[in-house]
């Protein structure tokens, strides 16, 4: 390939934010297997959960308008990594952005000296961040990728040059990381949080490139000769039921002035693990305490506390540790099928309605709206479908895209129909026959979707003014496709006024009640839809989904 002198103009930061939204997605498609690679500083599963949600925090700051320069870009985005920090490695990979934006400082574009120059700045400011850094950890991959890529920004100064060192230094790095910390050679796995960072950079680099996708799976990169089974090993899982691991307690802190390293010594006095960093008048915390008040009192004298999170370490080394436990038993293996079916859905109602429907076919993946599975997940579903022949069914215009995804990511004849919402995949699944082949079974799936019109009823979280509609927080309001068409006070009037000006042309109505309903209200519901609207045939279906009250598929 030849190597073009590749550079970000900081008028045109597209391409900035192309690849960071790229690392994203490169960390969704691998959380799961990063996730399993978690030991170190505490074996809770979460490395890759943290990593993900700290950089969605920064996508979401990121600019719509192109024409925002790069500068403010990488500025925008070290704040946000801060503030959206979790977790150590989700602190440890701020700095990451930390660096980027003091790299390229007021530059006019960003090149591979900028590039270089940033893995460095993250790499002291990682190292500084710790009281006792450790090696053999995301801190050892910062630093061997930060003397790559300054010999290779002066060998040759092209962004995409030095970004392909780097990124293979990384796997590199990765695979050493065992040899350095021996909790990793014992537990037989290699550094989560390295390893995620060698796969935001492939993500970046293939944006950088034009490749797709650009969040690919990686396989782990393990020392000479070994393969990562899926899981630690048995004795370790067993060995870490043993500690008492505290509370993970992260917090930020502002104020005019703070003194990060008197800071820091403080959390390192009365804590353990602690991780402290900050910028322009905010600092953020994480350290592990026994006692997570007495971290927050300290953090009160230093200015005033917000994003604050607890959570109980203890539970979740149990729960990690039942979760790899679960997973090494051997497990009892579904009947095969010609063709297995993968639904996204969530809700008792909404998954026994599917499994049934599919005709014993189908299984289901829990998803929606607010908890969209990832690459990684879908594809795991797919895998262990019990068919080489798979119809998947993201039943989520969010969940679409992942979908789209998968078919090149596996071996198997996976076939994905554009469900938009869980109502229009149910109407697609009662077409599924098994007397049809996959592509017979895919074509007529597929047909129907575009004849269900889905609707949903739910209550405003805050005060919100859309397309002219104000609705106050704790107010029902409905959509059609997409678009409000009623608001009011109770569900059941909102779900009516919808209704009524979609009876053109519909000949059955299907109304999944949620979690929030009662039996007693689903009765009512049913008694008044069909009181009200004689003409058209109306089932009134438990689906058990949060957030809405209703679901509504009109056909």
């Amino acid at each position: 390939m030849s190597r073009s002198n590749t550079k970000i103009p900081s008028g045109t930061s597209s391409r900035l934010t192309d690849m960071i939204r790229a690392t994203t997605k490169a960390v969704e498609a691998n959380r799961d297997t990063i996730n399993a690679l978690n030991v170190f500083p505490v074996p809770d599963g979460d490395t890759g959960t943290n990593m993900l949600l700290t950089l969605r925090s920064v996508v979401d700051d990121l600019p719509t308008n192109s024409t925002e320069s790069a500068n403010n870009v990488a500025k925008t985005i070290a704040r946000s990594a801060l503030l959206g920090a979790r977790g150590n490695s989700g602190l440890i990979l701020a700095q990451y952005f930390k660096g980027l934006a003091q790299a390229i400082g007021d530059s006019t574009e960003l090149t591979g000296e900028h590039f270089a120059r940033s893995i460095r700045i993250a790499s002291d400011s990682a190292y500084k961040a710790l009281p006792n850094p450790v090696e053999g950890t995301m801190l050892t991959v910062y630093r061997e990728c930060a003397d790559v890529a300054e010999r290779s920004a002066i060998a040759n100064d092209d962004l995409i040059s030095v970004l392909a060192d780097v990124a293979a230094e990384a796997i590199e790095s990765v695979r050493r990381t065992p040899d350095l910390l021996p909790v990793l050679k014992e537990a037989e796995v290699v550094d989560s949080g390295g390893f995620g960072f060698a796969v935001m950079l492939d993500g970046a680099l293939r944006a950088l490139r034009g490749e797709s996708p650009a969040g690919r799976v990686l396989p782990v990169p393990m020392p000479s000769g070994k393969t990562f089974s899926g899981s630690v090993k048995a004795d370790f899982v067993d060995a870490s039921e043993e500690i008492d691991w505290g509370y993970c307690t992260v917090f930020a802190i502002q104020a005019e002035q703070i003194d990060i390293d008197k800071l820091r010594n403080h959390m390192a006095e009365i804590g353990r693990s602690p991780v402290i960093d900050g910028t322009d008048g905010i600092a953020k915390v994480h350290v592990h305490m026994e006692d997570p008040g007495k971290a927050l009192t300290a953090g009160l004298e230093y200015g005033e506390l917000s994003n604050i999170e607890i959570a109980n370490m203890d539970d979740q080394a149990s729960d990690w540790a039942a979760d790899r436990r679960d997973s090494d038993s051997p497990q009892a293996q579904p009947e095969q099928v010609d063709i297995a079916v993968v639904a996204v859905a969530i809700g008792d109602g909404l998954t026994d309605l599917i499994i049934s429907a599919g005709l014993g076919a189908t299984s289901v993946l829990a998803g929606g709206d607010t908890m969209n599975p990832s690459v990684a997940e879908l594809l795991k579903a797919v895998e262990d479908a019990p068919s080489n022949s798979v119809i998947l069914l993201p039943n989520n215009k969010n969940v679409l895209p992942a979908a789209n995804e998968v078919p090149e990511l596996t071996e198997k004849n996976v076939r994905v129909i554009p469900t938009r919402s869980v109502q229009t995949g149910v109407a697609a699944l009662l077409e599924f026959n098994t007397n049809l082949n996959l592509d017979e079974n895919a074509e007529a799936m597929a047909r129907v979707v575009g004849d269900v019109g889905d609707g949903r009823v739910c209550q405003a979280s805050r005060d919100v003014t859309v397309y002219g509609h104000e609705i106050r927080k704790g107010m029902s309001f409905a959509t059609y496709d997409d678009e409000i068409v009623a608001v009011g006070r109770d569900p059941l009037f909102v779900l009516s006024k919808m209704i009524e000006g979609k009876l053109s042309g519909a000949e059955i109505i299907t109304v999944y009640t949620g979690e929030s309903v009662s039996i007693e209200q689903a009765k009512t519901t049913t008694e008044t839809l069909e009181s009200k609207f004689a003409e058209v045939e109306f089932e009134v279906v438990h689906g058990g989904q949060p957030h809405y009250d209703y679901l509504v598929a009109v056909e």
